[in-house]
C-alpha cells in the first residue's frame, strides 16, 4: 500500500479528503495528516509517505517552501498541490520544485481521483523501473568475474589496446594491477588423452588452488587461454623485492598439490617483475617463451624466464608484436586514416627499438610480403589490375639494397596505400552497385506495392544497411526515393487527358487516391489536378 499524507491548515479539507475518496481502491492508505509546514515535515519524516496533498498557504512554513525541503527526505514523493491560487507565478514555482500536479480549490472528487491514479502509476513504474535497474546490477555483479577475465584476455593479447577503455573498465570492475607477476600453468601431454569434461575440471581445481595459496597475501586475477594453460596474475600493493622468489616457492606448492590431488603433472612458468598494465602483454610473452623450454626440461617443470639466459634468445621480436597485424586487419578495412596512423607508429616504434638492420629489414619485407597476398586476393575480385609500381621481386631488391630506415618504411608507405585506396575503390564500387540496383529495382517496379525488406532481399543486404546506404549517398531515405519516383511518373501522365487523376495514382503504385493528392502536393506543391491545368 502506498502511504499518504495530508497537510493542510483547513480541517475540512483534510477530513474531506480523508473520508471521501477511496483509498483502498488505488492501493493507499492515510499514514497522517498536519496542519502546518512544520508539523507535515515532522509526518514526512516519520512516515516518509509516497504520495503527500499540501496546501500552499500555511502557518510557519508554506506549501512550496514545506516541499523543498522535503524533497530531501522523501526524493521518491509525489508532491500534489491544492491551492485556491489561481496565479501562474504559483504553479510555475510547483513545476520548479518539482511538485507533481497542481489542483485548484474548489475541485471536483473525480478530478483528485485522477491526480491520485496516475501519481500511483507513476509510484508503481518507478518501483517495477527500481526493480528492473536492482535485477540488471544484480546480473551485472554476477557477470563480473567473466567481464574482468575477458576484458585482461583482450590486453595481454593486445586485443584491446586503448588505454582510456582499459582504465575506465579497472575502475568499474574493481581491478587493481601494480606490481605483478604473471604464470602461467599447463597441463602436461598426458591430459589430451583424458575426457573434455575431466580437463574442465581439472582447471577448475587448478584456479581454486592457486587462489587459496596466493589470496591471503597478494591480489589474484586469473585468464583461461585455453582448455589447457591457465595464466594467473599475481600482484601486490606495496614494493617486494622477493615477490619472485616468494611466488615460486608458492607455485612449487601448487604443482605438488595438483599432482598429488589429480593425478596429472602441470608445467609452470613464471614471468619477471611487471610494473604496469601495458606490461601485461610482455609478461604474457615470457611466460609462454619459459614454456617453450619444456623441450629441454621435461613435464612437471617450473621455468623462470629470468633463468633463460644460459640458452639461445632470439632478437627481441616481440618490439614488434601485434602492430604487423593491426595495419594487415587496417588495410582490410579500406580506412585510409587509420592505415596512415598505423604506419606512423610504425616508423616510430622502428626508431625506438633500435635493432640489428637485418633484422628490421626481415620485419618489412615480412610485412610488405602479407600485405602484398591482400592485394593479390583484391584483384581476383576485379576485372582490371593496376599493378603496384614495383612487383614483389623489386621490392624485395629495393628492402636489401636500403641503407636507412626511412627507405624501408617508405617502401611500406608505398604499397600499404596502394592496396588501402584499391580496396577502398572497391568498397565504394561496391555499395555503389549495391544501390544502384535498389534504385533499378525500384523504377522497374514502382507500380507495385514495394517496402524495404523486399528490396533488401532482393539485394542481398540487411534493411539497416540499405536504409543508410539511401540516406547517405543520395540524402533521402527509401520511401522518399520511392514517392519522388512515383510522383515523377505520375507528372508524365498528367500531361495528357487520358487518364482520370485516380486512375493515375494506381498507375503509379498508389492505391489511395487522397493520399496521392496529398504527397503529390508534398512534392510539387500543388494538387494533381492544379498541375494538370497548368499543362494544358
Amino acid at each position: 500500500m502506498f502511504k499518504v499524507l495530508i497537510i493542510d491548515d483547513e480541517p475540512t479539507i483534510r477530513k474531506g479528503l480523508i473520508n471521501i475518496i477511496n483509498w483502498k481502491k488505488y492501493q493507499c492508505e492515510i499514514c497522517g495528516e498536519a496542519s502546518d509546514g512544520v508539523e507535515g515535515l515532522e509526518k514526512i519524516q516519520a512516515h516518509e509517505p509516497d504520495i503527500v496533498f499540501a496546501d500552499i498557504n500555511m502557518p510557519e512554513i508554506n506549501g512550496l517552501e514545506m516541499i523543498k525541503q522535503a524533497r530531501e527526505i522523501v526524493p521518491h514523493c509525489k508532491f500534489i498541490i491544492l491551492s485556491g491560487y489561481r496565479e501562474f507565478s504559483y504553479m510555475q514555482e510547483a513545476i520548479k520544485i518539482g511538485a507533481f500536479d497542481y489542483i485548484l480549490k474548489p475541485s471536483s472528487i473525480e478530478g483528485i481521483c485522477e491526480v491520485v491514479r496516475r501519481a500511483v502509476m507513476e509510484l508503481k513504474y518507478q518501483i517495477d523501473h527500481q526493480l528492473e535497474i536492482k535485477k540488471l546490477r544484480k546480473c551485472f555483479d554476477e557477470s563480473i568475474p567473466i567481464l574482468k577475465e575477458k576484458l585482461l584476455y583482450d590486453i595481454i593479447f593486445q586485443i584491446n589496446i586503448n588505454e582510456e577503455e582499459i582504465k575506465e573498465a579497472f575502475k568499474m570492475y574493481g581491478v587493481e594491477i601494480d606490481e605483478f607477476i604473471m604464470i602461467i600453468i599447463d597441463m602436461d601431454s598426458d591430459t589430451k588423452k583424458r575426457e573434455p569434461y575431466q580437463r574442465q575440471l581439472y582447471q577448475f581445481g587448478i584456479i581454486n588452488t592457486v587462489e587459496e595459496m596466493f589470496t591471503e597475501s597478494y591480489k589474484v586475477e586469473k585468464i583461461v587461454l585455453n582448455n589447457r594453460q591457465i595464466a594467473f596474475i599475481i600482484s601486490s600493493d606495496s614494493d617486494d623485492e622477493l615477490l619472485e622468489d616468494t611466488v615460486y616457492k608458492k607455485v612449487h606448492s601448487v604443482q605438488q598439490l595438483v599432482e598429488s590431488c589429480f593425478d596429472f603433472t602441470v608445467s609452470i612458468s613464471i614471468s619477471t617483475k611487471g610494473y604496469e598494465v601495458g606490461e601485461l602483454h610482455k609478461k604474457m610473452q615470457e611466460c609462454k617463451n619459459a614454456l617453450s623450454y619444456r623441450f629441454y626440461m621435461g613435464n612437471s617443470s617450473i621455468i623462470l624466464y629470468r633463468d633463460l639466459n644460459g640458452f639461445y634468445q632470439g632478437q627481441d621480436h616481440l618490439a614488434f608484436d601485434g602492430i604487423d597485424k593491426e595495419l594487415c586487419e587496417i588495410i582490410k578495412t579500406g580506412n585510409e586514416e587509420d592505415v596512415k596512423r598505423i604506419l606512423e607508429k610504425i616508423a616510430k616504434k622502428v626508431v625506438e627499438t633500435n635493432l640489428d638492420p637485418e633484422y628490421i629489414k626481415t620485419f618489412y619485407w615480412n610485412l610488405i610480403y602479407e600485405i602484398n597476398m591482400i592485394r593479390i586476393s583484391i584483384k581476383n575480385l576485379e576485372v582490371q589490375d593496376r599493378e603496384l609500381s614495383h612487383d614483389i621481386s623489386s621490392l624485395y631488391r629495393l628492402i636489401d639494397q636500403a641503407t636507412q630506415v626511412k627507405e624501408l618504411q617508405s617502401l611500406l608507405d608505398e604499397v600499404a596505400m596502394s592496396v588501402v585506396h584499391r580496396i577502398n575503390r572497391y568498397n565504394k564500387k561496391n555499395i555503389n552497385q549495391i544501390l544502384q540496383n535498389a534504385i533499378d529495382y525500384i523504377r522497374d517496379h514502382y507500380t507495385m506495392s514495394i517496402t524495404l525488406n523486399e528490396l533488401a532481399e532482393h539485394t542481398y543486404v540487411s534493411t539497416y544497411y540499405l536504409s543508410r546506404m539511401f540516406k547517405k549517398e543520395l540524402g533521402k531515405n527509401f520511401v522518399e526515393y520511392l514517392n519522388e519516383v512515383r510522383i515523377e511518373k505520375a507528372k508524365e501522365l498528367l500531361k495528357g487527358n487520358q487518364y482520370k487523376t485516380y486512375e493515375i495514382a494506381e498507375l503509379v503504385g498508389i492505391q489511395d487516391p487522397h493520399y496521392f493528392s496529398k504527397i503529390f502536393k508534398k512534392y510539387v506543391n500543388m494538387t494533381p489536378t492544379e498541375y494538370k491545368d497548368s499543362q494544358l
